[in-house]
């Protein structure tokens, strides 16, 4: 794995344990938030790590990590789809336009993925 993106990686693990942080602390709308920055970067290192490339932006990232999956990447479609819908979750409890919560249940849920995409990353970038 390239120094970049084990750069990634490592601040996909903090916001990993941020999002755990969180959920013990019953803060469920920032351990999703959490969550889903942990996956986000972890799609970033496989990014760097196949192309070479950082896409700044969230569109640009998810969009590249797609192309990578359609490609043939390694990684399970419908995990990978947990960038979209962090990224909607993410923009309703920062944004609105209507106030989002998120139950113990959901977070706990945002959780499991986080960690299995971090895995599935880690895993293709090795």
């Amino acid at each position: 794995m390239s120094p970049e993106a084990i750069n990634y990686m490592s601040i996909a693990d903090a916001h990993l344990k941020r999002a755990e942080l969180n959920f013990l602390a019953e803060i469920y709308e920032d351990a999703e938030r959490n969550a889903y920055t942990a996956a986000l970067n972890a799609a970033r290192a496989a990014i760097f790590d196949k192309l070479t490339i950082a896409p700044k932006t969230h569109a640009g990232a998810r969009t590249k990590f797609l192309e990578l999956v359609n490609d043939g990447l390694d990684f399970d479609a419908g995990l990978a789809n947990f960038l979209a819908e962090g990224f909607e979750k993410k923009q309703g409890i920062d944004y609105g336009p209507e106030l989002t919560f998120a139950s113990r249940e959901e977070a706990e849920a945002y959780l499991a993925r986080a960690r299995a995409f971090l895995a599935a990353a880690r895993a293709v970038c090795d």
